[in-house]
């Protein structure tokens, strides 16, 4: 049986995973198509199509046009460009990469938190400016750098302990803060076995000297932290998100940033990428933007590639994918695509 996969996001000079699929009979048809009628138009009658469901648009009138398609398969962590109701209605699976940056956005993460804390934007400045040595000039210590506290002992909230927000904290660990989290869908044994006190978004807001958002967007978590969860925290507090901009009421954030309502931020993401230059978190100087790049290195580059077409792969061969999110898909999916001899029951 000949297969044909349409690569949707496929970037010049970049390995997709290719040799993946020697072992089939398949085409691959690839190009770089932002738009539903792009879609359609080169995916119609592709058996899968492998695209960034970040924001592609995988709505529903794709999914419906896609008469072959078994498989979405997404190049990111997040899915929030599919419709996951109308992709199981068509007896399509979805999949992302949900483990190929856990330690790229920990990490950078972790990165902000030490920067901010530090005040690494502020001594940059005054040395590269003024020319200071502080060791030499201990007066100006306590007009750029103060307060600035040991990180051991620190407390850091994470909202939303999924994944990439445990590896964070783990790392927090290893610095000898204490840590807790909210996530209403991890139990309060699960997080305690990591080291992670469980608490309400009430008590993370007013007792952390750290906040880190680790959260997917959905209609749940769309602007979750706005003005209101800003005059809960310290003043002293230090807020990063790593996870989306939309979880973040972004007018509320500059609000509370320009009225002292918290330390400083670090922002990996904003609701509008990239950010506009007209946005006043730009001129902040106790701000850390870096433009949604904490997903990347060259080792995660290529397992953000390659996972998405092994998924693929693993469709055309009648394999329900590792990776599946509309799990209840399942049924409906193995018994129109699957392997006889693989088991239904989800």
């Amino acid at each position: 049986m000949s297969f044909k996969v349409v690569h949707a996001f496929a970037l010049p000079g970049v390995d997709l995973g290719e040799k993946l699929l020697e072992p089939l009979d398949a085409t691959l048809v690839k190009g770089l198509w932002p738009t539903e009628d792009e879609i359609i138009s080169h995916a119609r009658d592709a058996d899968a199509v492998i695209g960034v469901v970040t924001y592609q648009p995988f709505t529903r009138r794709v999914l419906q046009a896609l008469v072959n398609c078994r498989i979405v398969a997404g190049i990111a962590v997040g899915f929030e460009t599919v419709d996951l109701e109308a992709a199981t209605e068509c007896g399509i699976v979805v999949t992302n990469v949900p483990d190929y940056c856990i330690d790229e956005v920990s990490g950078l993460a972790i990165t902000l938190m030490l920067a901010l804390g530090h005040k690494l934007l502020q001594a940059d400045k005054a040395v590269k400016e003024r020319h200071l040595s502080f060791t030499k000039n201990r007066e100006v210590l306590g007009e750029i750098l103060y307060p600035m506290f040991r990180m051991r002992g620190q407390t850091l909230g994470i909202v939303g302990l999924g994944k990439i927000g445990t590896a964070t904290a783990l790392k927090a660990r290893g610095l000898g803060m204490r840590v807790m989290a909210y996530d209403p869908y991890v139990l309060d044994a699960v997080m305690e076995s990591r080291g992670v006190k469980p608490v309400d978004l009430d008590i993370l807001l007013r007792e952390s000297d750290f906040i880190s958002l680790h959260t997917p967007l959905t209609t749940e978590t769309s602007s979750m932290i706005g003005y209101e969860e800003f005059k809960k925290m310290k003043p002293t507090c230090y807020f990063v998100n790593t996870a989306r901009g939309g979880c973040v009421d972004q007018e509320a954030l500059i609000r509370a940033l320009h009225e002292g309502l918290m330390a400083g931020a670090g922002i990996d993401v904003t609701v509008d990428e990239p950010i506009s230059p007209d946005n006043p978190l730009i001129k902040m100087p106790n701000v850390i933007l870096t433009g949604h790049s904490a997903y990347y290195s060259t080792t995660a580059d290529v397992e953000l590639f390659h996972k998405p077409m092994s998924q693929a792969v693993q469709a055309l061969n009648g394999e329900w994918p590792l990776y599946a999110l509309n799990l209840e898909a399942k049924e409906k999916w193995l018994e129109k695509w699957g392997k006889q001899d693989q088991e239904v029951s989800i």
